[in-house]
Formats: C-alpha cells, structure tokens, sequence
C-alpha cells in the first residue's frame, strides 16, 4: 500500500474515479504524530494478545498495535493462513513513517497505511447470539471517525462486523482498505473473477490492464513472475459475492469475501527483482515472503468515498481457508477464479453473508462492552466532550491519562491552565479541525500560553494561512521559545539564509530530535549547501549524528562534494531502519560513485524499473 504521491491516470478512467481520485487527500498526518525512531534491533518484546477459538479456528490479535489480527490457524490442518512475520520490523511505509508487515489490519483515513497502525485499541468482550465477540474500537482523529470492527468466529471462518460512524453535521471523504498479509511461495497465485484490472507502481502511472495480468511474458497472477512491485486494483463489477484468494498448485489457499460495501478488491506484490527481495528481507526475516490481498470501499486506493453527515457505512467479512482441486489452481485463468470464487462463496454464501450482517446490526453493533480487556487513547472522550455528545450506541470512551489529559481537562472542566503543563521539551501535537481552533482562538484571548499560540500556528500551517501561522508562530516565541515554533517559521521562510538561522535555533533548543536535524539537513542539501551539511552533522549529538538516515544525508553531501571515497565509506555499512517505501537514495548514490558496478544488495531498495519520485520525509 504505496503513499500517494503524484499519479498520472490513463485516458480511460471513469470521470466519476476521477472525482474521487481529486478528493480528500491528507497533506499531513496531524493531528498524530510521526513515528519514526526505531531500529532493527532484535530485543524480545512482549505485547498483549486477544485470541478468540471455537476449535475450528484460532485467531489472535494485537489491541496494542492498531487492533492487528497477527494469527489465524485453520485448527483442521494446523496451517497458520496469514503472514506471521517472525519479527516486528518497522519501516517507513505509514502515514505515521513507522509501519510492520504480516496480518490483518483495518485501515482507515487516507490513502496509505492507517495513523493508528502502532496505537492502541479500545477492546471489549461481547456474549451474543453470534457467540462470543471482540470488539475494537477507536477515535481517527484525522477525519474524526469512529471505527468500530466486532470480531467472532462463524465455523472456521473469522468474520469481522465493521461499522465507520461520523458524528459530525459535515461530510467527510472515506477511505477504507482491509490488507491481508499472506504468504507467498514460488507458485502462490491469485485469483479473483475480474477481466481488468487498475495497475500502478513507483512509476507512478495508474492504467487499465488486462487480467490475467501481462508483464512482458509473464502472467503475474503468480506474483513470483513478476519483476518489480505494483499494485493491480480489480475490475470486480457490482454482483454480490466479491472475493480475492490466493491459492497454492496444491489447492490450498486463503480467501476473503463481503457485502456490498467493500467494493474493491487488489493484490499487491513486490515481485522478484532485487529490490523487491530486499524489502521482503527487511521487512521481516530472509526467505520469509508475503504479498497483500485487499478489500475497500472504493475500486482503488487513490480515491476517497464521502460520508455523509451524520452518517454509518457498515459491512461484513468472512475470512478463512479454502481448498480446491489442484488442477483448478493451474487451470486457465477464468477457469481457476471462478474455481476459487466458488469455494470461497459456498463456505459464506452471499445471501448469508448479508444476513449475517443485518442480524448484526439489529442485535449486536449496538450492545454495550460486557468486559474491557484492553484501553485505547482517551481521544474519543475529548472530542465527545468537545462536542457535547454522547458516545455512539455500543461503544464507551474512557478517560485515559495519556496526552489527551490536558485537552479533557479543558473541555470537561474549562481549564485552560492544564494547558501549561505541555512540555517545551516534547509537546502534545495539537489538533487541527475547525472545532479545536475555534476553541483556541477563544482561550488566547483571555488565558494565552506558547502552547496555544502554536496550536494555532499549527492549525493554519496546514491550512495554507502563511501569514497567519507565522503571527501566531511568533506570538508562541514571545512567550516561551520553543524549537517547534521555531521550526514553523522556517517552514513558512522563503530566504534560504534566514530560514537556516531559524533551523539551528530550532536544533540547538532539540538537539536530540533526530527528525528536526534531518529536516535542517535536508534543507542545507536542497539550497546547494553540502559543505554545510557535513559540518551540520559533525556538530550534532553522537545519536542523531551516527543515525542511518543521518548518516545517508552525509554519504548525499560528501558525494556532491566530489569526496568519493569518504561517501563508499559511509555507504559499506549504512543501515537506514526508517528508509522511506520508493526511496532509491542507497542505489542512485552508488550508481553516481560507481556506476561501473553492480548496486550492493544491501543498498537495493528499488522498486521499479524507473526513478519515482521520491518525496522527502513524512512530517508534520
């Protein structure tokens, strides 16, 4: 699931995915923040886990990590059906930079890997006529929806009852994709019952293709036989009993199906060339390879749906194992999807399936939790207050002493003083909506502080209201200088020497914020000054000097500098734990020191067979 990016779109897409395509785009993640320093190390770590088993099937699930369903074993055979990676590697693949391969996860927002990947979930246990549910649920902060997913187990299937609620009198733009991590052999194959299909990469062209798939002489419907990575979006129509599988010769697979509401399905494979082999190493451990089948509201990723005022979107998945006859697997394509489709329908019958799911929503999505076995962020509970509603029927946000604190206080009990614990040296990222400025703007006629002023600042950065955020960015450092107001001025700064001013105060207020320095680096780096670069970077704290991505900016300059051998040195051993997804910066690096020579595999990170465009960073 690539971030977007600027896309070309073929002639022959539909004026109505066009729409959708121009619609909704996050510029930033805020109001979360970005999550970005973490290595590779191998430390042992232990997460809470939720498993629901009836004896058919076992499914576990990480409230800690976005509500992640990380195993489902099909008890009968004993075979583990999803991508379980053998360790939690981050990569900067998500909106919020950090983000981990393998399992189920519900993404919700915006084009890209969900905000809440690494946040916790609120998680509850139900007793129902269905069995025995477990509820996720949580507040997305950047469009302010409520995700709510019941989980329960329906013979060997896992269904996942989905509900997006928006408490708000405006519409918001949807997105909504479910990615299935699923292991990949030689001769894993994909199926779904589709003509064409909607193809990008890192190119960044979005084209209509036929299916099976052509890539050169291949038939990439065996992901394998595909050499760089793309996504291919499916051509499904509007017939119910949707699905995507992925088979094996042996018959075995996996397979997903739906009600209506999830009308697209996609594969995303990062085929055989070596970049894409490298990612799979990186991601998780050698020879451990997976690919993402896909389930979402609109036919691609690159668009958004709206929602309406006040309004739900709901729907009902069944996930499980399926097995056919092996020489249907190998059959001609339309032979072997219809195949697939079929065993995939008669364990969850569309007209079952929508049963299901109405009988859900009359008689379970609206039950109050029974036991909490899991807390997730105090964020719902501020923006009800905020609002003076209630919470919607079955859910319950509690209060939570996380950042969120202050904020509640605030609207719970009108204490603006709250405010001032914030710390200079780590703020809570202020929220941005229209409903928190308005506040804001009221609080800093009568009580200001640095923190509100920069909330402000904030707000209307991301509105494009330069010259407003730069007063109230100012008005903060009148208060109480902060690197974080600092660094706003800087952004909005078009004079290259004022603007490296305002980032060396920035960084000599943060010295240990390794983000800070690598956006001052990258701003030197971009007005043609590598001889400052490395100076810059011999002038920062041992930690953030030695980080890969640090180090990387040195081996750019050094090159640039026409010190060749001083950047090979730097580039033997360069790990980078947060390499951007589509970033060629290693490989493009050794091609312009030593173009004579093969790009080392641990500097291969390509993605495609052009140059993407590459954007820098993913801040705030």
């Amino acid at each position: 699931m690539r971030p977007a990016g600027t896309t070309t779109v073929s002639e022959d897409a539909p004026e109505d995915m066009r729409e959708r395509m121009a619609r909704g785009r996050l510029t930033s993640p805020l109001p979360y923040a970005v999550f970005s320093d973490y290595t590779r190390a191998d430390d042992e770590v232990a997460l809470p886990v939720i498993e629901l088993d009836n004896g058919l099937v076992r499914a576990q699930v990480l409230p800690s990590l976005g509500g992640r369903v990380w195993s489902m074993v099909d008890l009968a055979s004993g075979r583990e059906l999803l991508h379980q990676n053998p360790r939690l590697r981050w990569a900067n693949f998500g909106l919020t930079d950090a983000w981990f391969a393998g399992g189920i996860e519900w993404n919700l927002g915006s084009t890209g890997h969900t905000t809440m990947s690494n946040l916790p979930m609120h998680a509850a246990r139900l007793d129902t006529p269905l069995g025995t549910v477990l509820r996720l649920w949580e507040w997305e902060r950047t469009r302010d929806l409520v995700l709510q997913i019941d989980l329960w187990l329906r013979g060997a299937r896992l269904m996942a009852s989905t509900r997006v609620i928006n408490p708000d009198p405006e519409p918001k733009p949807l997105y909504y994709w479910t990615n299935i991590a699923v292991p990949e052999t030689p001769d894993t194959r994909v199926l779904v019952p589709a003509t064409t299909a909607w193809r990008t990469d890192y190119g960044g062209r979005l084209e209509r293709v036929s299916v099976p798939f052509p890539d050169g002489p291949a038939d990439v419907s065996v992901p394998s036989a595909s050499r760089y990575a793309a996504d291919y979006f499916f051509d499904v129509g509007d017939h119910p009993g949707r699905v995507v599988t992925a088979v094996e010769p042996d018959g075995r697979g996996f397979g997903q199906t739906s009600t209506d509401a999830l009308r697209g399905r996609k594969l995303f494979l990062w085929g055989s060339g070596p970049g894409g082999n490298r990612w799979q190493d990186w991601l998780g451990a050698p020879g451990n390879r997976y690919l993402e089948i896909q389930a979402g509201v609109c036919t691609t990723q690159l668009e958004h749906d709206e929602l309406g005022a006040n309004a739900t979107i709901s729907w009902t998945e069944a996930f499980g194992a399926i097995e056919l006859d092996p020489g249907r697997t190998t059959a001609e394509y339309a032979v072997a999807s219809s195949s697939a489709r079929n065993a995939v329908l008669e364990q969850s019958p569309p007209e079952r399936l929508e049963a299901d799911h109405a009988y859900w929503l009359a008689q379970v999505a609206d039950r109050a939790p029974e036991e909490v076995l899991h807390t997730g962020s105090g964020w719902g509970r501020v923006e009800l207050a905020l609002r003076g509603d209630a919470a919607p029927k079955g859910l319950t946000f509690l209060q939570v002493d996380d950042d969120s604190a202050p904020l509640r206080r605030l609207v719970e009990n009108d204490d603006a003083a709250g405010l001032a614990t914030f710390s200079p040296d780590l703020p809570t990222l202020p929220p941005v909506s229209e409903r928190w400025v308005d506040r804001f703007t009221e609080i800093s006629r009568s009580a200001p502080g640095w923190w509100v002023h920069y909330a402000l600042g904030t707000a209307r950065h991301v509105r494009e209201d330069a010259e407003g955020a730069r007063t109230a960015y100012e008005k903060s450092l009148e208060i109480h200088p902060t690197a974080w107001a600092m660094r706003g001025l800087a952004l909005l700064t078009d004079d290259a020497d004022t603007r490296a001013k305002l980032y060396a105060e920035a960084t000599t207020l943060a010295p240990e914020d390794r983000r800070l320095a690598t956006e001052r680096l990258l701003d030197l780096a971009r007005s043609g000054r590598h001889r400052e670069v490395v100076e810059v970077i011999g002038s920062l704290i041992p930690a953030v000097r030695e980080a890969g991505r640090t180090r990387m900016m040195l081996a750019n300059a050094l090159t640039d500098l026409g010190e060749h051998d001083a950047a090979l040195e730097v580039l033997a051993d360069i790990e980078v734990p947060d390499l951007a997804e589509g970033d060629r910066t290693l490989s493009d690096l050794w091609e312009r020191l030593r173009p004579e020579v093969p790009v080392p595999a641990h500097l291969d990170f390509r993605m495609s067979g052009e140059v993407p465009e590459v954007i820098e960073g993913n801040g705030s």
